[in-house]
Protein backbone atom coordinates (compact mmCIF):
# COMPACT_ATOMS: atom_id res chain seq x y z
CA UNK A 1 0.00 0.00 0.00
CA UNK A 2 1.33 3.32 -0.98
CA UNK A 3 -0.15 6.85 -0.42
CA UNK A 4 1.19 10.05 -1.90
CA UNK A 5 0.65 13.76 -1.71
CA UNK A 6 1.82 16.04 -4.52
CA UNK A 7 2.81 19.68 -4.74
CA UNK A 8 1.82 22.08 -7.53
CA UNK A 9 4.58 23.46 -9.78
CA UNK A 10 4.73 23.26 -13.53
CA UNK A 11 7.71 21.59 -15.13
CA UNK A 12 9.36 20.14 -12.01
CA UNK A 13 10.02 16.44 -11.56
CA UNK A 14 10.54 14.59 -8.32
CA UNK A 15 12.09 11.19 -7.69
CA UNK A 16 10.73 8.12 -6.05
CA UNK A 17 10.45 8.15 -2.28
CA UNK A 18 9.01 5.17 -0.49
CA UNK A 19 9.03 3.43 2.87
CA UNK A 20 7.71 0.07 3.92
CA UNK A 21 6.50 -0.16 7.48
CA UNK A 22 4.42 -2.78 9.25
CA UNK A 23 2.43 -3.67 6.16
CA UNK A 24 1.82 -0.08 5.06
CA UNK A 25 3.81 2.04 2.63
CA UNK A 26 3.19 5.79 2.75
CA UNK A 27 4.54 8.09 0.09
CA UNK A 28 3.74 11.78 0.32
CA UNK A 29 4.71 12.94 -3.17
CA UNK A 30 5.31 16.70 -3.11
CA UNK A 31 2.43 18.90 -4.11
CA UNK A 32 4.88 21.47 -5.42
CA UNK A 33 7.83 19.31 -6.38
CA UNK A 34 5.53 17.47 -8.78
CA UNK A 35 6.30 14.28 -10.65
CA UNK A 36 4.60 10.89 -10.59
CA UNK A 37 5.81 8.24 -8.20
CA UNK A 38 6.86 4.83 -9.44
CA UNK A 39 4.95 1.90 -8.02
CA UNK A 40 7.06 0.52 -5.18
CA UNK A 41 5.38 -2.86 -5.27
CA UNK A 42 3.83 -4.27 -2.13
CA UNK A 43 1.30 -7.02 -2.06
CA UNK A 44 -2.00 -6.38 -3.80
CA UNK A 45 -1.90 -2.63 -3.15
CA UNK A 46 -0.16 -0.06 -5.31
CA UNK A 47 0.31 3.68 -5.68
CA UNK A 48 -2.18 5.89 -7.49
CA UNK A 49 -0.28 9.16 -7.47
CA UNK A 50 -0.42 12.04 -9.93
CA UNK A 51 1.04 15.42 -10.66
CA UNK A 52 -0.40 18.52 -12.17
CA UNK A 53 0.36 22.08 -12.94
CA UNK A 54 -1.84 24.84 -11.53
CA UNK A 55 -3.60 24.91 -14.90
CA UNK A 56 -4.70 21.27 -15.02
CA UNK A 57 -8.00 19.60 -14.27
CA UNK A 58 -9.59 22.34 -12.20
CA UNK A 59 -10.07 26.08 -11.94
CA UNK A 60 -7.43 28.25 -10.32
CA UNK A 61 -8.08 31.41 -8.36
CA UNK A 62 -5.40 33.77 -9.66
CA UNK A 63 -6.40 36.52 -7.24
CA UNK A 64 -4.47 34.98 -4.33
CA UNK A 65 -1.02 36.51 -4.05
CA UNK A 66 1.31 34.02 -2.39
CA UNK A 67 4.01 36.65 -1.90
CA UNK A 68 2.10 38.46 0.82
CA UNK A 69 1.66 35.46 3.06
CA UNK A 70 -1.66 34.29 1.66
CA UNK A 71 -5.23 35.46 2.02
CA UNK A 72 -6.69 36.79 5.24
CA UNK A 73 -10.39 36.58 6.02
CA UNK A 74 -11.98 39.66 7.52
CA UNK A 75 -12.95 39.55 11.16
CA UNK A 76 -16.67 39.57 11.87
CA UNK A 77 -17.28 40.16 15.60
CA UNK A 78 -19.23 42.71 17.57
CA UNK A 79 -17.60 45.05 20.06
CA UNK A 80 -18.51 42.55 22.78
CA UNK A 81 -16.75 39.75 20.90
CA UNK A 82 -19.91 37.92 19.83
CA UNK A 83 -19.58 36.26 16.41
CA UNK A 84 -21.82 37.83 13.77
CA UNK A 85 -21.40 35.30 11.00
CA UNK A 86 -20.04 31.88 10.07
CA UNK A 87 -16.93 30.31 11.49
CA UNK A 88 -14.25 32.33 9.71
CA UNK A 89 -16.03 35.61 10.35
CA UNK A 90 -16.00 34.82 14.06
CA UNK A 91 -12.19 34.75 14.13
CA UNK A 92 -9.92 37.75 14.53
CA UNK A 93 -6.75 37.41 12.45
CA UNK A 94 -3.57 37.99 14.47
CA UNK A 95 -1.59 41.18 14.07
CA UNK A 96 1.36 39.19 12.69
CA UNK A 97 2.01 35.77 11.20
CA UNK A 98 0.06 33.73 8.66
CA UNK A 99 -3.70 33.29 8.81
CA UNK A 100 -5.91 31.32 6.42
CA UNK A 101 -9.52 30.26 7.00
CA UNK A 102 -12.27 28.77 4.87
CA UNK A 103 -15.65 27.53 6.09
CA UNK A 104 -17.03 27.16 2.54
CA UNK A 105 -20.03 29.37 3.34
CA UNK A 106 -19.22 32.75 1.76
CA UNK A 107 -18.06 31.92 -1.78
CA UNK A 108 -18.03 29.12 -4.36
CA UNK A 109 -14.94 26.98 -4.88
CA UNK A 110 -12.05 27.59 -5.19
CA UNK A 111 -12.57 30.73 -3.11
CA UNK A 112 -9.33 31.65 -1.36
CA UNK A 113 -7.49 28.50 -2.47
CA UNK A 114 -4.79 28.69 -5.15
CA UNK A 115 -5.64 25.33 -6.71
CA UNK A 116 -8.73 23.17 -7.09
CA UNK A 117 -8.28 19.83 -8.88
CA UNK A 118 -10.76 17.03 -9.57
CA UNK A 119 -9.01 14.14 -11.30
CA UNK A 120 -10.81 10.81 -10.74
CA UNK A 121 -13.16 12.39 -8.25
CA UNK A 122 -14.91 15.54 -7.16
CA UNK A 123 -14.47 18.26 -4.55
CA UNK A 124 -17.80 20.07 -4.23
CA UNK A 125 -19.62 22.29 -1.77
CA UNK A 126 -22.63 20.62 -0.14
CA UNK A 127 -25.33 21.50 2.37
CA UNK A 128 -25.87 17.82 3.28
CA UNK A 129 -23.83 18.19 6.48
CA UNK A 130 -21.73 20.94 8.06
CA UNK A 131 -20.18 21.97 11.35
CA UNK A 132 -20.84 25.63 10.57
CA UNK A 133 -23.92 25.67 8.31
CA UNK A 134 -24.83 25.90 5.59
CA UNK A 135 -21.95 24.32 3.67
CA UNK A 136 -19.03 21.93 3.84
CA UNK A 137 -16.89 20.43 1.07
CA UNK A 138 -17.52 16.86 -0.02
CA UNK A 139 -14.62 14.88 -1.52
CA UNK A 140 -15.61 11.74 -3.42
CA UNK A 141 -13.35 9.49 -5.47
CA UNK A 142 -14.40 7.21 -8.28
CA UNK A 143 -13.62 3.49 -8.29
CA UNK A 144 -9.97 3.23 -9.30
CA UNK A 145 -8.15 0.50 -11.19
CA UNK A 146 -4.63 -0.48 -10.14
CA UNK A 147 -2.25 2.31 -11.19
CA UNK A 148 -4.96 4.80 -12.09
CA UNK A 149 -4.16 8.35 -11.00
CA UNK A 150 -6.26 10.41 -8.61
CA UNK A 151 -5.93 14.02 -7.53
CA UNK A 152 -8.88 15.59 -5.72
CA UNK A 153 -7.90 18.51 -3.51
CA UNK A 154 -7.81 22.18 -2.57
CA UNK A 155 -4.37 23.69 -1.96
CA UNK A 156 -2.87 27.11 -1.26
CA UNK A 157 0.68 28.40 -0.81
CA UNK A 158 2.49 30.94 1.37
CA UNK A 159 5.69 32.82 0.67
CA UNK A 160 7.89 33.65 2.54
CA UNK A 161 8.09 31.04 5.28
CA UNK A 162 7.78 32.59 8.77
CA UNK A 163 10.94 32.88 10.82
CA UNK A 164 11.57 30.39 13.62
CA UNK A 165 10.68 29.90 16.37
CA UNK A 166 7.13 29.48 15.12
CA UNK A 167 4.12 27.24 15.73
CA UNK A 168 2.23 26.10 12.63
CA UNK A 169 -1.33 24.98 13.31
CA UNK A 170 -3.37 23.27 10.59
CA UNK A 171 -6.88 22.41 11.78
CA UNK A 172 -9.97 21.17 10.01
CA UNK A 173 -13.20 19.33 10.70
CA UNK A 174 -13.54 16.01 8.89
CA UNK A 175 -16.42 13.56 8.46
CA UNK A 176 -15.67 10.14 6.92
CA UNK A 177 -18.79 9.12 5.00
CA UNK A 178 -17.53 6.08 3.10
CA UNK A 179 -14.16 4.30 3.41
CA UNK A 180 -12.41 1.20 2.18
CA UNK A 181 -12.73 -1.11 5.23
CA UNK A 182 -9.76 -3.29 4.28
CA UNK A 183 -6.95 -3.35 6.82
CA UNK A 184 -4.34 -0.73 5.98
CA UNK A 185 -6.44 0.95 3.28
CA UNK A 186 -5.43 4.59 3.04
CA UNK A 187 -6.32 8.04 1.78
CA UNK A 188 -4.59 11.38 2.38
CA UNK A 189 -6.61 13.91 4.40
CA UNK A 190 -4.29 16.92 4.40
CA UNK A 191 -0.68 18.03 4.51
CA UNK A 192 1.80 20.86 5.02
CA UNK A 193 4.57 20.97 2.39
CA UNK A 194 7.85 22.89 2.68
CA UNK A 195 9.85 23.82 -0.46
CA UNK A 196 13.34 25.20 -0.89
CA UNK A 197 14.48 27.35 -3.80
CA UNK A 198 15.35 24.27 -5.88
CA UNK A 199 11.97 22.63 -5.41
CA UNK A 200 13.27 20.03 -2.94
CA UNK A 201 10.61 19.54 -0.34
CA UNK A 202 9.66 18.12 3.03
CA UNK A 203 6.07 17.10 3.77
CA UNK A 204 4.14 16.43 6.97
CA UNK A 205 0.90 14.71 6.02
CA UNK A 206 -2.08 13.24 7.87
CA UNK A 207 -3.66 10.12 6.38
CA UNK A 208 -6.37 7.62 7.17
CA UNK A 209 -4.80 4.19 7.71
CA UNK A 210 -7.73 1.83 8.28
CA UNK A 211 -7.57 -0.48 11.30
CA UNK A 212 -10.34 -2.80 12.48
CA UNK A 213 -12.58 -1.48 9.72
CA UNK A 214 -12.40 2.07 11.10
CA UNK A 215 -10.57 5.22 9.91
CA UNK A 216 -7.49 5.21 12.14
CA UNK A 217 -4.84 7.86 11.41
CA UNK A 218 -1.13 8.17 10.70
CA UNK A 219 1.19 11.17 10.49
CA UNK A 220 3.88 10.83 7.83
CA UNK A 221 7.11 12.69 7.09
CA UNK A 222 8.45 12.47 3.57
CA UNK A 223 11.24 14.21 1.72
CA UNK A 224 11.76 14.44 -2.02
CA UNK A 225 14.33 16.06 -4.27
CA UNK A 226 14.34 17.48 -7.77
CA UNK A 227 17.87 18.90 -7.74
CA UNK A 228 19.97 15.81 -8.33
CA UNK A 229 18.63 12.89 -6.32
CA UNK A 230 20.01 13.69 -2.86
CA UNK A 231 19.96 16.49 -0.35
CA UNK A 232 23.16 18.56 0.01
CA UNK A 233 24.51 16.27 2.74
CA UNK A 234 24.15 13.29 0.42
CA UNK A 235 21.22 11.77 2.29
CA UNK A 236 18.59 10.15 0.07
CA UNK A 237 14.88 11.05 0.21
CA UNK A 238 13.23 9.60 3.29
CA UNK A 239 9.90 8.50 4.66
CA UNK A 240 8.99 8.14 8.34
CA UNK A 241 5.56 7.01 9.50
CA UNK A 242 4.03 7.85 12.88
CA UNK A 243 0.82 5.83 13.36
CA UNK A 244 -1.69 7.05 15.88
CA UNK A 245 -3.21 4.59 18.31
CA UNK A 246 -5.65 2.42 16.34
CA UNK A 247 -8.17 2.72 19.18
CA UNK A 248 -8.50 6.47 18.43
CA UNK A 249 -10.07 6.38 14.94
CA UNK A 250 -12.18 9.09 13.42
CA UNK A 251 -15.91 8.58 13.89
CA UNK A 252 -17.81 7.40 10.83
CA UNK A 253 -20.56 9.76 9.64
CA UNK A 254 -19.76 12.20 12.43
CA UNK A 255 -17.60 15.30 12.50
CA UNK A 256 -14.24 15.31 14.24
CA UNK A 257 -11.79 18.18 14.55
CA UNK A 258 -8.22 17.21 13.69
CA UNK A 259 -5.27 19.50 14.38
CA UNK A 260 -1.73 19.06 13.07
CA UNK A 261 0.62 21.29 15.03
CA UNK A 262 4.30 21.80 14.24
CA UNK A 263 6.36 23.46 16.96
CA UNK A 264 9.41 24.62 15.03
CA UNK A 265 12.33 25.87 17.09
CA UNK A 266 15.89 26.84 16.31
CA UNK A 267 17.26 23.39 17.12
CA UNK A 268 14.30 21.00 17.11
CA UNK A 269 10.86 20.40 15.61
CA UNK A 270 7.95 18.56 17.21
CA UNK A 271 4.82 17.36 15.46
CA UNK A 272 1.54 16.90 17.29
CA UNK A 273 -1.88 15.55 16.34
CA UNK A 274 -4.94 16.48 18.38
CA UNK A 275 -8.35 14.88 17.80
CA UNK A 276 -11.43 16.60 19.23
CA UNK A 277 -9.25 18.36 21.77
CA UNK A 278 -7.48 15.18 22.91
CA UNK A 279 -3.72 14.90 22.29
CA UNK A 280 -3.18 11.80 20.15
CA UNK A 281 0.46 12.03 19.06
CA UNK A 282 3.63 14.01 19.84
CA UNK A 283 6.83 13.07 17.98
CA UNK A 284 10.10 14.73 16.96
CA UNK A 285 10.28 15.67 13.29
CA UNK A 286 13.27 16.05 10.98
CA UNK A 287 13.12 18.97 8.55
CA UNK A 288 15.15 18.06 5.44
CA UNK A 289 15.10 21.38 3.57
CA UNK A 290 15.70 25.06 4.25
CA UNK A 291 12.27 26.14 3.02
CA UNK A 292 11.47 29.34 1.18
CA UNK A 293 7.75 28.60 0.75
CA UNK A 294 5.11 26.30 2.15
CA UNK A 295 1.75 24.94 1.09
CA UNK A 296 -1.30 23.48 2.80
CA UNK A 297 -3.88 21.20 1.26
CA UNK A 298 -7.01 19.22 2.05
CA UNK A 299 -7.97 16.30 -0.15
CA UNK A 300 -5.93 13.55 -1.71
CA UNK A 301 -3.67 12.40 -4.50
CA UNK A 302 -3.65 8.86 -3.16
CA UNK A 303 -6.29 6.19 -2.74
CA UNK A 304 -5.39 2.54 -2.12
CA UNK A 305 -5.97 0.43 -5.24
CA UNK A 306 -5.95 -3.32 -5.78
CA UNK A 307 -4.41 -5.64 -8.34
CA UNK A 308 -7.12 -7.18 -10.45
CA UNK A 309 -10.02 -5.11 -9.14
CA UNK A 310 -11.45 -1.66 -8.58
CA UNK A 311 -11.00 0.18 -5.31
CA UNK A 312 -14.07 1.15 -3.30
CA UNK A 313 -15.32 4.72 -3.48
CA UNK A 314 -14.11 7.00 -0.68
CA UNK A 315 -16.18 9.96 0.51
CA UNK A 316 -14.88 12.48 3.05
CA UNK A 317 -16.27 15.89 4.04
CA UNK A 318 -14.31 18.92 5.27
CA UNK A 319 -15.33 22.09 7.07
CA UNK A 320 -13.76 24.99 8.97
CA UNK A 321 -10.20 24.80 7.64
CA UNK A 322 -7.84 27.03 9.64
CA UNK A 323 -4.10 27.54 9.23
CA UNK A 324 -2.00 29.87 11.38
CA UNK A 325 1.71 30.48 11.87
CA UNK A 326 2.66 32.47 14.95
Amino acid sequence: MHPSLRMVASGLVSGLVSGLLSGACFDFDATMAGGPLVDAGGDALTDASVTDSPQSDGPVDASVDATDGGPVEASGVTDSGTPTGPYCESLTPPDAGLFFCDDFDEHPLPGSWNTWVETAGSMTETDASAVSPPNSVDESTIQLANGQVVNVALRTSFNPVPAVPVTLTFAFEVEPVQIDPAAGAAIILGAIDFLDGSGDRYTVGLAVNVANGLPALALGEQSGVVSGGNFPDGAPPTFVNHPLAPNMPLRMNKWSQVVVEIDWGATSIEGKVIIDGTPALAVPLTMTVVPTSLQIGVGTSFVTTYDGGLSPVWEVRYDNVLFTAQ
